[in-house]
């Protein structure tokens, strides 16, 4: 057991260096090799800097991952032998397909009522809103990739998705006493500081996307995606703040008539973990005469995982 003790010593040493040199350590490693012979003994330890399995059932043994190298110790009864293979696991999992799906995303959100046209319709204005202030959030989730090729395969996700409305006149929604949407204004001589409608939603995409390697390198890719993207309510509510001698904030939370599912269409381009993206929602925001026709939409960038 000393002489196993004194090989975990020995491949410490010799691991540090590793990871600066990691071509003339493993170079000592092999010749450390050609000087051992191969032999059984009781049990195997496994470790990959951090993650460690014993097999009662296997030799006794010390085996470490170095890269995509696998370093294996074993313990005789005169002596310690080294070997070293390449671990081609390593090798399959850097050239297999990963998408540009998951990641941080920022960007604007609004509403069209016509193809491509964000008019709104007359008795509708009060669903105007700030155009500086189309503020969304999304985080979506590593992606689940099915490659086809090494540069091209589907991906889908889980994304939560974070719309703010800024409404630009001086009033909010309620729902009127027949259950539709209405205007929402305030007492006489009272102005909204701040008036917005805020919903989350939860998000599945599915996408296709093609990987264009550029600057010769199978990593630096120019990326292009488009697909489909579902979405279900997870809240929603209304919020005011003014002034009133002194600060006064009031929110409400409810369903504001809005629909529980919701679907659409995604695009996305990019340059390696940069993307720009755009999402079309085809279901509208309200339900059928319970509110204005309105189909959101969001364009923004996005930083991915990959």
């Amino acid at each position: 057991m000393k002489k196993f003790i004194s090989g975990i010593a020995l491949i410490s040493i010799v691991a540090a260096p590793l990871f600066s040199q990691s071509q003339s350590g493993i170079d000592k490693l092999e010749s450390l090799e050609s000087q051992s012979e191969n032999k059984n003994a009781n049990a195997t330890l496994e470790t990959d800097f951090g993650n460690t399995v014993f097999d009662k059932n296997a030799n006794e043994a010390l085996e470490i991952n170095l890269g995509n190298r696998t370093v294996l110790i074993e313990e005789t009864s005169n002596k310690t032998n080294i070997s070293i293979s390449k671990n081609e696991s390593h090798r399959k999992n850097a050239n297999r397909f990963r998408a540009h799906l998951g990641g941080i995303g920022i960007g604007y959100n609004g509403f069209l009522t016509d193809f491509w046209s964000t008019s709104l319709n007359p008795g509708e204005e009060y669903f105007d809103i700030k155009t500086a202030k189309w503020v969304a959030w999304n985080y979506t989730s590593p992606s689940i990739n099915l490659g086809i090729t090494r540069h091209l395969g589907f991906a889908s996700a889980l994304g939560l998705s974070l719309n703010n409305y800024h409404f630009s006149n001086n009033n909010n929604i309620t729902k009127g006493a027949n259950g539709v949407i209405a205007p929402l204004y305030p007492a006489q001589g009272i102005v909204y500081r701040k008036s917005k409608l805020h919903t989350a939603y939860l998000n599945i995409p599915v996408v296709l996307e093609l990987q264009i390697p550029a600057n010769g390198s199978s990593r630096n890719t120019v990326n292009i995606s488009g697909g489909v993207v579902g979405g279900m309510r997870l809240w929603s509510k209304t919020k005011v703040i003014w002034n009133d001698g002194g600060k006064r904030k009031e929110k409400e939370n409810g369903d504001f008539n809005l629909n529980l599912l919701r679907w659409g269409s995604t695009a996305r381009v990019g340059y390696k973990w940069f993307q720009v993206y755009g999402v079309t929602y085809f279901t509208p925001m309200f339900e059928k005469g319970k509110g204005p026709e309105l189909y959101p939409f969001e364009v923004g960038v996005a930083f991915t995982f990959k």
